[in-house]
Protein backbone atom coordinates (compact mmCIF):
# COMPACT_ATOMS: atom_id res chain seq x y z
CA UNK A 1 0.00 0.00 0.00
CA UNK A 2 1.25 3.79 -0.91
CA UNK A 3 2.39 5.65 1.63
CA UNK A 4 0.47 9.36 1.91
CA UNK A 5 2.94 10.59 3.94
CA UNK A 6 5.89 9.98 1.59
CA UNK A 7 4.49 12.60 -0.69
CA UNK A 8 5.43 16.50 0.60
CA UNK A 9 2.30 17.73 -1.42
CA UNK A 10 0.30 15.92 1.16
CA UNK A 11 2.29 16.82 4.34
CA UNK A 12 2.21 20.20 3.62
CA UNK A 13 -1.81 20.18 2.69
CA UNK A 14 -2.11 18.17 6.24
CA UNK A 15 -0.11 20.67 8.33
CA UNK A 16 -1.92 23.64 6.61
CA UNK A 17 -4.88 22.32 7.54
CA UNK A 18 -3.95 21.35 11.27
CA UNK A 19 -2.16 25.36 11.77
CA UNK A 20 -5.99 26.97 9.91
CA UNK A 21 -7.85 24.93 12.77
CA UNK A 22 -5.72 25.87 15.33
CA UNK A 23 -5.36 29.77 13.97
CA UNK A 24 -9.39 30.14 13.68
CA UNK A 25 -9.72 28.36 17.03
CA UNK A 26 -7.64 31.18 18.10
CA UNK A 27 -9.09 33.82 16.94
CA UNK A 28 -12.51 33.14 18.09
CA UNK A 29 -11.06 32.27 21.45
CA UNK A 30 -13.13 34.80 23.71
CA UNK A 31 -10.23 35.05 26.48
CA UNK A 32 -7.20 35.01 24.59
CA UNK A 33 -7.88 35.10 20.72
CA UNK A 34 -8.69 38.65 19.32
CA UNK A 35 -12.18 37.80 19.95
CA UNK A 36 -12.39 38.95 23.26
CA UNK A 37 -11.50 42.24 21.82
CA UNK A 38 -14.51 43.04 20.39
CA UNK A 39 -17.07 41.51 23.07
CA UNK A 40 -17.66 45.18 24.37
CA UNK A 41 -18.41 46.50 20.97
CA UNK A 42 -21.63 47.22 19.82
CA UNK A 43 -23.49 43.83 18.18
CA UNK A 44 -23.74 45.44 14.83
CA UNK A 45 -19.48 46.23 14.86
CA UNK A 46 -19.34 42.91 15.96
CA UNK A 47 -20.69 40.83 13.58
CA UNK A 48 -19.05 43.12 10.82
CA UNK A 49 -15.38 42.25 12.60
CA UNK A 50 -16.48 39.22 12.66
CA UNK A 51 -16.85 38.64 8.96
CA UNK A 52 -14.03 40.66 8.31
CA UNK A 53 -12.18 38.24 10.12
CA UNK A 54 -13.67 34.75 8.58
CA UNK A 55 -13.30 36.40 4.86
CA UNK A 56 -9.62 36.74 5.92
CA UNK A 57 -9.03 33.31 7.41
CA UNK A 58 -10.92 32.04 3.74
CA UNK A 59 -8.90 33.82 2.32
CA UNK A 60 -5.40 32.20 3.76
CA UNK A 61 -6.91 29.12 3.70
CA UNK A 62 -7.67 29.24 0.00
CA UNK A 63 -4.31 31.23 -0.72
CA UNK A 64 -2.52 28.20 0.65
CA UNK A 65 -4.79 25.40 -1.13
CA UNK A 66 -3.94 27.39 -4.56
CA UNK A 67 -0.41 26.94 -3.97
CA UNK A 68 0.19 23.50 -3.53
CA UNK A 69 -2.60 23.21 -6.35
CA UNK A 70 0.01 25.37 -8.57
CA UNK A 71 2.61 22.79 -7.52
CA UNK A 72 0.30 20.20 -10.02
CA UNK A 73 -1.18 22.24 -11.83
CA UNK A 74 2.42 23.83 -13.67
CA UNK A 75 4.05 20.54 -13.99
CA UNK A 76 3.81 17.47 -16.94
CA UNK A 77 4.09 13.94 -16.28
CA UNK A 78 8.16 14.07 -16.35
CA UNK A 79 8.83 16.35 -14.12
CA UNK A 80 8.65 16.82 -9.87
CA UNK A 81 6.80 19.46 -8.93
CA UNK A 82 7.93 23.45 -8.79
CA UNK A 83 6.57 26.73 -8.32
CA UNK A 84 8.09 29.76 -7.92
CA UNK A 85 6.28 30.21 -4.25
CA UNK A 86 3.64 33.22 -3.23
CA UNK A 87 4.59 35.15 -6.34
CA UNK A 88 3.33 32.59 -9.18
CA UNK A 89 0.29 31.90 -6.80
CA UNK A 90 -0.74 35.73 -7.57
CA UNK A 91 0.08 35.35 -11.05
CA UNK A 92 -2.35 32.52 -11.49
CA UNK A 93 -5.07 34.73 -9.47
CA UNK A 94 -4.58 37.80 -11.75
CA UNK A 95 -2.91 36.77 -15.08
CA UNK A 96 -5.29 34.97 -17.59
CA UNK A 97 -3.98 31.69 -18.57
CA UNK A 98 -3.76 30.03 -21.65
CA UNK A 99 -6.25 28.33 -23.20
CA UNK A 100 -4.71 25.00 -23.82
CA UNK A 101 -6.32 22.28 -26.24
CA UNK A 102 -6.56 19.37 -24.86
CA UNK A 103 -6.01 16.99 -28.12
CA UNK A 104 -5.86 12.99 -27.78
CA UNK A 105 -2.12 11.18 -28.41
CA UNK A 106 -3.49 9.56 -31.90
CA UNK A 107 -4.96 12.86 -32.87
CA UNK A 108 -1.79 14.67 -32.82
CA UNK A 109 0.30 11.87 -33.88
CA UNK A 110 -1.96 11.49 -36.76
CA UNK A 111 -1.78 15.07 -37.45
CA UNK A 112 2.29 14.96 -37.86
CA UNK A 113 1.67 11.69 -40.27
CA UNK A 114 -0.64 13.54 -42.36
CA UNK A 115 2.30 15.92 -43.08
CA UNK A 116 3.59 16.30 -46.74
CA UNK A 117 6.83 13.33 -47.30
CA UNK A 118 9.48 13.81 -44.21
CA UNK A 119 9.55 9.89 -43.59
CA UNK A 120 12.71 9.73 -42.22
CA UNK A 121 11.93 12.67 -39.70
CA UNK A 122 8.19 10.86 -39.01
CA UNK A 123 10.27 7.69 -38.19
CA UNK A 124 12.73 9.11 -35.59
CA UNK A 125 9.83 10.85 -33.92
CA UNK A 126 7.73 7.69 -33.66
CA UNK A 127 11.01 6.37 -32.17
CA UNK A 128 10.80 9.03 -29.28
CA UNK A 129 7.01 9.18 -29.20
CA UNK A 130 7.33 5.36 -28.46
CA UNK A 131 10.00 5.68 -25.91
CA UNK A 132 8.36 8.12 -23.79
CA UNK A 133 5.31 6.09 -23.54
CA UNK A 134 7.02 3.11 -22.28
CA UNK A 135 8.87 4.74 -20.32
CA UNK A 136 5.45 6.37 -18.43
CA UNK A 137 3.57 2.71 -18.63
CA UNK A 138 7.09 1.53 -16.61
CA UNK A 139 6.76 4.87 -13.64
CA UNK A 140 3.05 3.90 -13.52
CA UNK A 141 3.54 0.31 -12.46
CA UNK A 142 6.62 1.08 -10.34
CA UNK A 143 9.32 0.19 -12.39
CA UNK A 144 12.73 1.87 -12.86
CA UNK A 145 12.58 4.41 -15.41
CA UNK A 146 15.63 6.59 -17.37
CA UNK A 147 16.03 9.89 -17.58
CA UNK A 148 14.61 11.48 -20.98
CA UNK A 149 16.03 14.16 -22.49
CA UNK A 150 13.50 16.00 -24.57
CA UNK A 151 16.09 18.73 -26.04
CA UNK A 152 16.97 18.24 -30.03
CA UNK A 153 18.41 19.26 -32.82
CA UNK A 154 16.80 19.95 -35.75
CA UNK A 155 19.24 19.94 -39.37
CA UNK A 156 18.71 20.94 -42.57
CA UNK A 157 17.81 23.31 -45.52
CA UNK A 158 15.08 26.32 -45.20
CA UNK A 159 11.35 25.49 -46.09
CA UNK A 160 11.93 21.88 -45.04
CA UNK A 161 8.59 21.66 -42.06
CA UNK A 162 11.11 22.19 -39.19
CA UNK A 163 9.13 24.30 -37.30
CA UNK A 164 5.92 22.85 -38.20
CA UNK A 165 7.04 19.55 -36.88
CA UNK A 166 8.46 21.31 -33.90
CA UNK A 167 5.27 22.78 -33.40
CA UNK A 168 3.41 19.20 -33.93
CA UNK A 169 5.48 17.69 -31.20
CA UNK A 170 4.58 20.37 -28.85
CA UNK A 171 1.24 19.29 -29.29
CA UNK A 172 1.79 15.25 -28.91
CA UNK A 173 4.12 16.03 -25.96
CA UNK A 174 1.05 18.09 -24.53
CA UNK A 175 -0.97 15.05 -24.89
CA UNK A 176 1.15 12.88 -23.08
CA UNK A 177 1.34 14.95 -20.48
CA UNK A 178 5.46 15.32 -20.52
CA UNK A 179 4.83 19.42 -21.48
CA UNK A 180 2.30 21.01 -19.39
CA UNK A 181 1.46 23.41 -22.27
CA UNK A 182 3.15 22.60 -25.36
CA UNK A 183 3.25 25.77 -27.10
CA UNK A 184 6.07 27.00 -29.56
CA UNK A 185 8.00 30.16 -29.30
CA UNK A 186 10.17 30.52 -32.26
CA UNK A 187 13.31 32.80 -31.93
CA UNK A 188 16.19 34.04 -33.87
CA UNK A 189 19.32 35.48 -32.66
CA UNK A 190 18.15 39.26 -33.10
CA UNK A 191 15.52 38.19 -30.22
CA UNK A 192 17.77 37.24 -27.61
CA UNK A 193 20.95 39.07 -28.25
CA UNK A 194 21.80 42.49 -27.35
CA UNK A 195 24.17 44.74 -28.49
CA UNK A 196 25.25 46.08 -25.08
CA UNK A 197 26.61 44.45 -21.79
CA UNK A 198 24.04 43.77 -19.62
CA UNK A 199 21.44 43.28 -21.89
CA UNK A 200 21.87 39.88 -23.71
CA UNK A 201 21.06 37.89 -20.75
CA UNK A 202 17.37 39.64 -19.56
CA UNK A 203 16.05 39.01 -23.46
CA UNK A 204 17.34 35.09 -23.19
CA UNK A 205 15.70 34.52 -20.23
CA UNK A 206 12.75 36.57 -21.27
CA UNK A 207 11.93 33.97 -24.27
CA UNK A 208 12.75 30.55 -21.95
CA UNK A 209 10.27 32.20 -19.58
CA UNK A 210 7.79 32.09 -22.47
CA UNK A 211 8.71 28.92 -23.68
CA UNK A 212 8.34 27.13 -19.79
CA UNK A 213 6.15 24.47 -20.04
CA UNK A 214 6.63 24.63 -24.33
CA UNK A 215 9.24 24.44 -27.07
CA UNK A 216 11.53 27.23 -27.40
CA UNK A 217 12.78 26.83 -30.86
CA UNK A 218 16.10 28.81 -31.96
CA UNK A 219 15.98 29.06 -35.61
CA UNK A 220 19.94 29.37 -36.95
CA UNK A 221 20.83 28.56 -33.61
CA UNK A 222 24.52 28.46 -34.92
CA UNK A 223 24.65 32.61 -35.45
CA UNK A 224 24.62 32.70 -31.58
CA UNK A 225 28.40 31.46 -31.31
CA UNK A 226 28.97 34.23 -33.74
CA UNK A 227 32.16 33.81 -36.24
CA UNK A 228 35.28 31.78 -35.59
CA UNK A 229 37.63 33.37 -33.37
CA UNK A 230 35.92 36.62 -32.96
CA UNK A 231 35.68 38.62 -29.70
CA UNK A 232 33.29 40.78 -28.08
CA UNK A 233 30.46 38.84 -29.31
CA UNK A 234 27.44 38.44 -26.90
CA UNK A 235 25.87 35.36 -28.60
CA UNK A 236 27.77 33.47 -26.26
CA UNK A 237 26.45 35.10 -23.16
CA UNK A 238 22.79 34.00 -24.72
CA UNK A 239 24.10 30.54 -24.69
CA UNK A 240 25.22 30.43 -20.93
CA UNK A 241 21.84 31.87 -20.36
CA UNK A 242 20.08 29.54 -22.23
CA UNK A 243 22.36 26.74 -20.44
CA UNK A 244 21.38 27.38 -16.95
CA UNK A 245 17.82 27.85 -17.65
CA UNK A 246 17.59 24.67 -19.10
CA UNK A 247 19.43 22.82 -15.87
CA UNK A 248 16.92 24.99 -13.41
CA UNK A 249 14.11 23.81 -15.69
CA UNK A 250 15.36 20.33 -17.28
CA UNK A 251 11.95 19.01 -16.98
CA UNK A 252 9.62 22.05 -17.60
CA UNK A 253 10.92 22.83 -20.84
CA UNK A 254 12.22 21.56 -24.28
CA UNK A 255 14.46 23.06 -26.59
CA UNK A 256 15.36 22.40 -30.32
CA UNK A 257 18.05 24.49 -32.24
CA UNK A 258 17.94 24.14 -35.95
CA UNK A 259 19.95 25.22 -39.07
CA UNK A 260 21.98 23.84 -41.63
CA UNK A 261 23.69 20.59 -40.76
CA UNK A 262 27.44 21.97 -40.95
CA UNK A 263 26.87 24.66 -39.21
CA UNK A 264 24.99 23.48 -36.49
CA UNK A 265 27.54 20.37 -35.95
CA UNK A 266 30.08 22.95 -35.43
CA UNK A 267 27.69 25.33 -32.84
CA UNK A 268 27.33 22.03 -30.76
CA UNK A 269 30.99 21.36 -30.82
CA UNK A 270 31.30 25.32 -29.30
CA UNK A 271 30.43 24.20 -26.18
CA UNK A 272 30.56 21.10 -24.00
CA UNK A 273 26.89 22.14 -21.91
CA UNK A 274 25.59 21.97 -25.83
CA UNK A 275 26.96 18.93 -26.60
CA UNK A 276 25.72 17.28 -23.41
CA UNK A 277 22.21 18.46 -23.44
CA UNK A 278 21.56 18.20 -26.92
CA UNK A 279 22.27 14.32 -27.73
CA UNK A 280 19.91 14.39 -30.63
CA UNK A 281 19.64 14.97 -33.94
CA UNK A 282 16.73 14.76 -36.54
CA UNK A 283 17.97 15.73 -40.06
CA UNK A 284 15.41 16.87 -42.67
CA UNK A 285 16.06 16.29 -46.45
CA UNK A 286 14.82 18.57 -49.05
CA UNK A 287 11.48 17.93 -50.15
CA UNK A 288 11.08 16.04 -53.89
CA UNK A 289 9.59 17.57 -56.51
CA UNK A 290 6.51 15.61 -56.09
CA UNK A 291 6.46 16.76 -52.64
CA UNK A 292 6.50 20.12 -53.63
CA UNK A 293 3.76 19.90 -56.18
CA UNK A 294 2.09 18.08 -53.40
CA UNK A 295 2.76 20.94 -50.45
CA UNK A 296 1.58 23.62 -53.24
CA UNK A 297 -1.84 21.93 -53.97
CA UNK A 298 -2.20 21.59 -50.27
CA UNK A 299 -1.79 25.35 -49.94
CA UNK A 300 -4.06 26.34 -52.89
CA UNK A 301 -6.97 23.89 -50.97
CA UNK A 302 -6.71 26.17 -48.14
CA UNK A 303 -7.23 29.21 -50.03
CA UNK A 304 -9.76 27.76 -51.51
CA UNK A 305 -8.20 27.81 -54.82
CA UNK A 306 -8.30 24.54 -57.50
CA UNK A 307 -5.13 23.57 -59.49
CA UNK A 308 -5.06 22.91 -62.99
CA UNK A 309 -4.92 19.35 -64.03
CA UNK A 310 -1.59 18.14 -64.67
CA UNK A 311 -0.30 20.60 -63.53
CA UNK A 312 2.64 18.87 -61.96
CA UNK A 313 4.20 18.42 -65.34
CA UNK A 314 4.73 22.33 -66.19
CA UNK A 315 5.42 22.83 -62.59
CA UNK A 316 8.12 20.23 -62.03
CA UNK A 317 11.08 21.65 -65.02
CA UNK A 318 10.77 24.93 -62.90
CA UNK A 319 11.60 23.16 -59.67
CA UNK A 320 14.21 21.31 -61.30
CA UNK A 321 16.06 24.49 -62.16
CA UNK A 322 15.12 26.68 -59.22
CA UNK A 323 16.54 23.65 -56.80
CA UNK A 324 20.26 24.38 -57.47
CA UNK A 325 19.87 27.82 -55.91
CA UNK A 326 21.79 27.56 -52.82
CA UNK A 327 18.87 30.25 -51.94
CA UNK A 328 16.50 28.07 -52.77
CA UNK A 329 13.99 27.54 -49.42
CA UNK A 330 11.76 24.67 -50.63
CA UNK A 331 8.11 24.78 -49.47
CA UNK A 332 8.57 28.32 -49.09
CA UNK A 333 9.26 28.54 -52.37
CA UNK A 334 6.03 27.25 -53.09
CA UNK A 335 4.09 29.97 -51.35
CA UNK A 336 5.71 32.41 -52.73
CA UNK A 337 4.63 30.48 -56.10
CA UNK A 338 0.86 30.30 -55.10
CA UNK A 339 0.70 34.06 -54.26
CA UNK A 340 2.51 35.12 -57.54
CA UNK A 341 0.05 32.68 -59.45
CA UNK A 342 -3.34 34.19 -57.63
CA UNK A 343 -1.43 37.93 -59.11
CA UNK A 344 -1.45 36.60 -62.48
CA UNK A 345 -5.39 35.16 -61.99
CA UNK A 346 -6.16 38.64 -60.67
CA UNK A 347 -4.87 40.26 -63.55
CA UNK A 348 -6.79 37.83 -66.23
CA UNK A 349 -10.01 38.16 -64.49
CA UNK A 350 -9.67 41.61 -64.64
CA UNK A 351 -10.29 41.84 -68.04
CA UNK A 352 -12.98 39.12 -67.92
CA UNK A 353 -15.17 39.51 -65.00
CA UNK A 354 -17.30 36.06 -65.64
CA UNK A 355 -13.97 33.73 -65.47
CA UNK A 356 -14.03 31.61 -62.04
CA UNK A 357 -12.49 33.08 -59.10
CA UNK A 358 -11.37 29.95 -57.55
CA UNK A 359 -9.32 28.57 -60.22
CA UNK A 360 -6.09 28.70 -61.17
CA UNK A 361 -5.21 27.80 -65.12
CA UNK A 362 -1.95 26.98 -66.25
CA UNK A 363 -1.44 30.58 -67.76
CA UNK A 364 -1.61 31.90 -63.83
CA UNK A 365 1.10 29.63 -63.32
CA UNK A 366 3.52 30.07 -66.26
CA UNK A 367 3.62 33.45 -65.50
CA UNK A 368 4.27 32.90 -61.79
CA UNK A 369 7.22 30.70 -62.76
CA UNK A 370 8.27 33.75 -65.44
CA UNK A 371 8.17 30.93 -68.35
CA UNK A 372 4.22 32.33 -68.89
Amino acid sequence: MKNPFKDQQTVALIIGGVLAAVITAWIFNPQSGPAGLIKGLSPSTQALLSGIMIALVLACGGLLLTLFAARYARTGALQPAHTGGLSDVIKMLFVPQRKIPDTPPNKAIENLEAMVGLVPVKREVNGLIARLQVEQKRRAQGLPTAALSLHMVFTGPPGVGKTEVARALGHIYRSLRALRVGHLVEVHRADVVAGFIGQTAPKMLAKCNEALDGILFIDEAYTLAGTPGSSGDFGREAIDTLLKFMEDNRDRIMVIVAGYPNEMRRFIDTNPGLAGRFTKTIDFPPYSADNLCEILRGMATKQHFTLPENFQSRVKPWISDRSRSEEWANAREMRSLLERAREAQAMRISADPSADLSHIEIADLMRATGRG
